[in-house]
Formats: C-alpha cells, structure tokens, sequence
C-alpha cells in the first residue's frame, strides 16, 4: 500500500468515526486528503529540478494544465480549491461536512489511480 493510499485509508476512517476527534474530525481527514493531493501532485513533475526555491502549488496545477490531458488539471485545480477551503476554516463558516470531505477523498484517490471523468 503507497503512503497516499494510507492516508485517504486513514481519512476514511476518522469519517466513518473509527477514529474520534470529535467536531473536526472532517477537517482533520481533509488535511490528510491534502497531503496525499500534494504528493501526487508532486510526482506530476518530474522535471521539475529541485533548486532553492521549489515551485507553488498554484503553479504547479497550472502546468498540470498545460500538459497532455487538460481534464485531468482542471480537476485537481477544483480538488485542491475545495480542500484547501475544508482545510481553512473561517469562525464564520461552517464546518466542512463529512460528506463533502468523503467526495474530496474520493476525488483524490481516483486523480491517483489515473482516472478521467
């Protein structure tokens, strides 16, 4: 099993209450959806050089645009949004529910499985 496959495992878990962390259980499984988002993300590029300064998020997801399938960017680009909006909360806002985080969890793991929808 890769680390990210851990990872959205464990998130799933702490979803389904296996593992209680009360109120911001979805929030906590929302940042390991990221994690695991950004380590794919990150094996996207593998001619990226590594050098001081290592590129953004934002345009790392730009170029994964660019590249030879258009859809696939343009859902992590959707994916990251909505994770990074789950992984910052505002006092004004409601919490992410752990339904919209279960999607987020499944979107990542099917990016990382290499599907198109």
């Amino acid at each position: 099993m890769s680390d990210r496959a851990a990872l959205l495992d464990y998130a799933e878990q702490i979803l389904d209450g296996a593992v209680d962390l009360g109120p911001r259980s979805a929030r906590v499984a929302a940042l390991l959806a990221r994690s695991a988002f950004e380590d794919w993300l990150d094996e996207q590029h593998p001619w990226v050089v590594p050098s001081a300064r290592r590129p953004t998020t934002a345009s790392k997801l730009v170029a994964l645009c660019t590249r030879d399938d258009p859809a696939t960017g343009y859902r992590a680009q959707r994916a990251w949004a909505h994770l990074s909006r789950a992984c910052h909360h505002h006092a004004y806002e409601l919490q992410p529910s752990a339904t919209e985080v279960r999607h987020l969890v499944a979107e990542v793991r099917d990016l990382d499985a290499g599907g198109v929808r």
